[in-house]
């Protein structure tokens, strides 16, 4: 017998059967019959939810980007002065990355040992829904003082994806990564 269950329901299933997969087999090597599968659905019904892999893969990107990106908000406090704030989030890369590893599932899917590419497009997302935060934090402390820059939201930008691209370099160590990330900070808004 065939079980209905509500739109919603039924692709967050699809979802995160496919991440399972995903993770299992690698993106490239998964298909939406291997999803399908996985849940004991018609491949139809994925196709019903998702016209392709693809649209579930970047449905999955998209969920791993928003939880990392609220978990690490919620645990950042933008009301601190602006050097606090950078000391604070540059003291210990486990800070940066925890939130990464809430959902076993995905974490596995994007930091297996072939997924450098899914990665890095991991931490664009991320960057892209953090940046409104950090414009809005930096013109704050514009208006207190702290910092007196013309531009804050480019320095946001810049500021964020330089970030990016310290967690992407490969040959730094941790402790390395934090510093230049700090100093970074600091110069790019006059600390």
């Amino acid at each position: 017998m065939r079980t209905v269950k509500e739109p919603d329901v039924r692709k967050q299933e699809i979802l995160d059967g496919a991440i399972k997969v995903f993770a299992r087999k690698g993106y490239d090597k998964t298909t939406t019959t291997d999803i399908a599968k996985e849940l004991q659905i018609s491949q139809g019904l994925c196709y019903r939810y998702f016209p392709t892999k693809e649209a579930i893969y970047d449905a999955a990107l998209e969920k791993y980007a928003d939880m990392i990106a609220q978990e690490n908000m919620r645990k950042t406090d933008l009301d601190i002065p602006v050097r606090e704030l950078i000391n604070h989030t540059t003291e210990r890369m486990d800070r940066l990355t925890s939130a990464e590893k809430k959902d076993q599932d995905l974490y596995e899917l994007f930091h297996s040992e072939n997924s450098h590419r899914m990665h890095d497009e991991l931490f664009l997302r991320v960057a892209r829904k953090i940046i409104p935060y950090v414009q809005e934090h930096l013109k704050r402390a514009k208006e207190k003082g702290e910092i007196h820059i013309e531009d804050t939201d480019g320095a946001a930008i810049v500021g964020i994806y330089g970030w990016v691209g310290l967690c992407l370099t490969k040959n730094l160590t941790d402790e390395e990564r934090m510093l230049k990330m700090r100093n970074a900070w600091y110069q790019l808004l006059g600390l």
